[in-house]
């Protein structure tokens, strides 16, 4: 718990916050919004197409080093791309995911939009397990294989 209230405070701090369909979307880790909109702008047309809940934040972390503090913070050390704070009702995700050339290579999701269809399944399903939450979040060509395997692909 006293992780989450840390990370709350180091957004709030840190983030300038962009309206999606009710959602609040924290740009964190430049000093202006537009200095990330590589990230905000497929983002947000990718949100418009999933559906998170109304109350729930979406926050970008534009550089590497805020997403590695974000990464220890929330103990997300297995993901490169994203995740979710399902008490927190909260998604982090990683600005670099849409700077890379696609299929992204550190994790089983070939593009943004699968990532975030993934975590979205975490919120729909309640539920830390991935299987179940590319289920719930309708990403159903999944290969579960190391975020290191160059070779894995989404089909």
């Amino acid at each position: 718990m006293k992780n989450l209230f840390r990370l709350t405070c180091i957004l709030s701090l840190l983030a300038l916050t962009v309206c999606v369909r009710a959602q609040s979307v924290l740009v964190a880790g430049v000093k202006h919004p537009a200095d990330c909109e590589f990230a905000t702008v497929p983002l947000i047309k990718d949100l418009h197409a999933i559906g998170f809940p109304q109350d729930w934040t979406i926050v970008v972390a534009c550089n590497p080093i805020l997403w590695q503090k974000l990464q220890r913070k929330g103990n997300a050390f297995s993901t490169q791309t994203a995740y979710t704070n399902l008490v927190g009702r909260i998604t982090v995700v990683n600005a670099e995911i849409y700077r890379v050339p696609l299929p992204l290579r550190a994790s089983a999701h070939s593009t943004p939009k699968l990532v975030l269809q993934h975590e979205h399944g975490h919120v729909v399903c309640h539920c830390s397990d991935e299987a179940q939450a590319d289920r719930a979040g309708g990403v159903f060509a999944r290969i579960l294989c190391p975020a290191h395997e160059i070779r894995c692909r989404q089909h």
